[in-house]
């Protein structure tokens, strides 16, 4: 890790804890459309591990400043928010030549997607609701703050298991809006994409969030997708469309009966006419499922439990 310009600190539920140029790589946790990232293990604190995403250098056409800028916005997104189901970030940066910037951030132990795949013959429908519950919570307060994510998957869900808690990551194409502001541009991935941002070139960011955790829910109890992509050219998505009847329409069978009129205010294709994430919490079915999570009251800080060992469940080591 050459080229620091300054020392970054976080606090270790231990000690405070400086990084370090003589930290050691071990492995790569990813790779993506905007960077890498890796593990890193502290050098001489023995059980602190963190993580680096690193992105990659700048377009051909754009300049230093514009790539910083461009970088640094997940920076300033994340530095904002704290929340338990949020992955934290504790600094940033920039290589002496302005070519190369990294992000430090609290490691999550295990990609969710590849942690349900490889479950076999333990799929437990209350787990992968605490799971949804999760990071619908994470949703609402970016949401409260006005900031959409834009890139909801499986993909960018962690579980810690230091924490027992789910975590969302990369905000690399979130976006801070203003005065009901409205999103551009085809982002995030197609099977998880809301209808409308194929059709149109301005959309409600908050909205097309909502329409990704419908597909979420979906692969949390079926495991499989529902259709490729929310477009008329997919006859998965046509026959949805199509369907007179939500609860007879064959993918959504194993679903309980009782989540059916939530969900489909989720998937509804309309934009307009899709439900607020605010009000999942007045859905009865919603409000009575039970999740892992965290909160302040009364001046102190508390832990709640599905009263699911997800470690466990998972098979995730400490």
């Amino acid at each position: 890790m050459m080229g620091f310009k300054k020392i970054f600190k976080v606090e270790n539920q231990n000690s405070e804890y400086k990084f370090s140029r003589n930290d050691i790589k071990s492995s790569q946790l990813g790779k993506g459309i905007t960077g890498s990232v890796d593990l890193y293990q502290s050098k001489t604190l023995p059980h602190f591990q963190y993580a680096v995403k690193t992105y990659h250098t700048k377009d051909i056409h754009e300049s230093k400043k514009d790539y910083k800028t461009r970088v640094l916005y997940e920076y300033l997104i994340l530095s904002k928010l704290s929340h338990c189901n949020i992955i934290k970030i504790y600094d940033y940066d920039v290589s002496f030549s302005g070519s190369t910037i990294k992000l430090f951030l609290e490691l999550g132990t295990a990609n969710l997607n590849q942690l349900i795949i490889k479950q076999t013959n333990t799929f437990n429908i209350n787990e992968m609701l605490c799971i949804w519950k999760q990071i619908t919570n994470a949703v609402n307060y970016l949401h409260e703050l006005d900031i959409c994510h834009r890139d909801l998957k499986l993909e960018n869900v962690v579980f810690d298991v230091n924490y027992k808690l789910i975590k969302v990551i990369d905000f690399a194409t979130a976006q801070k809006l203003n005065n009901n502001e409205l999103s551009r541009g085809l982002v995030g991935s197609e099977s998880y994409t809301a209808p409308e941002t194929y059709s149109s070139i301005q959309y409600d960011g908050k909205s097309s969030d909502v329409w990704s955790l419908g597909i979420i829910l979906c692969y949390l109890i079926n495991k499989k997708q529902p259709w490729k992509s929310a477009m008329w050219s997919n006859s998965d998505y046509q026959q949805f469309i199509n369907q007179d009847n939500f609860s007879q329409e064959p993918y959504f069978v194993d679903f309980p009966v009782e989540s059916l009129l939530l969900t489909s205010q989720i998937l509804e294709q309309d934009p307009l006419r899709r439900i607020k994430i605010n009000d999942f919490f007045s859905d009865k079915w919603f409000s009575l499922i039970q999740y892992c999570g965290c909160g302040v009251a009364g001046g102190g800080i508390y832990n709640k439990t599905c009263g699911i060992d997800h470690g466990k469940s998972f098979r995730v080591k400490t």
